[in-house]
């Protein structure tokens, strides 16, 4: 149960992230545009991050944290978020 809680507090942040500048390890990547959802029950799938001249869908397993007083979107590496399985960061 706690486990739950924590996993809908998190899906509740990312759904409310709409509007937030997303970092990545390689630099800015924009600014979330929209947070689909899918599933059930619905659960964010990815986030739409645009920067005026490109938009790109950015797996929520590359998220690392999300600041909102800061109105940011921390991401791990790519490599860091193939080897993260939604619990621990497991060994490469």
């Amino acid at each position: 149960m706690d486990d739950e809680r924590r996993t809908s507090a998190y899906d509740t942040q990312l759904a409310r992230s709409i509007g937030y500048r997303v970092d990545a390890p390689e630099g800015e990547l924009g600014i979330v545009r929209s947070v689909p959802h899918a599933g059930r029950p619905p659960r964010p799938l990815a986030l739409v991050v645009s920067d005026g001249n490109t938009v790109r869908l950015v797996s929520v397993r590359r998220v690392a944290e999300v600041a909102p007083l800061e109105r940011r979107v921390v991401l791990w590496s790519e490599d860091a978020a193939s080897a993260y399985d939604g619990r621990t960061l497991k060994a490469a």
